[in-house]
């Protein structure tokens, strides 16, 4: 997938997002924000898996190290919903760990629990992908 067409899906899964968080407010569990969200998903077309399972392949062995990802969008951009007690940037380094081994190029975070969204929303580029 181009930059370009990368970029737009992620402003996509933005506008998705924003809409969720627009009709519940802040500070909802990141759970029913995730159903929310995958609802959203589908009202407008875009293909998304949920709580994926993501293989850790490491010089030829299987780590079994268990590994979900909140969504994977367009098979290119992993989706984490930060946790609301997520103090010390654990979900920055799941969504790391998570495009180191998923093939994804880009990852975004988002955390329900701000006032404005937009200040809960970050963009990370993977930059280091596994070759398995």
């Amino acid at each position: 997938m181009d930059k370009s067409r990368r970029n737009s899906l992620a402003t996509l899964v933005y506008d998705c997002a924003r809409e969720v968080h627009a009709i519940t407010g802040p500070g909802i569990i990141p759970e029913v924000f995730r159903s929310c969200l995958a609802h959203e998903f589908r009202l407008r077309g875009i293909r998304f898996r949920v709580q994926t399972p993501v293989g850790i392949h490491y010089k030829g062995i299987r780590i079994e190290e268990k590994l979900l990802c909140d969504f994977i969008v367009e098979e290119e951009i992993a989706v984490e919903i930060v946790p609301h007690n997520d103090r010390e940037g654990r979900a920055l380094q799941k969504l790391n760990t998570i495009l180191t081994f998923s093939g994804c190029s880009l990852g975004i975070l988002l955390n329900p629990s701000e006032e404005r969204l937009i200040d809960g929303f970050k963009k990370v580029n993977n930059l280091k992908k596994i070759q398995v």
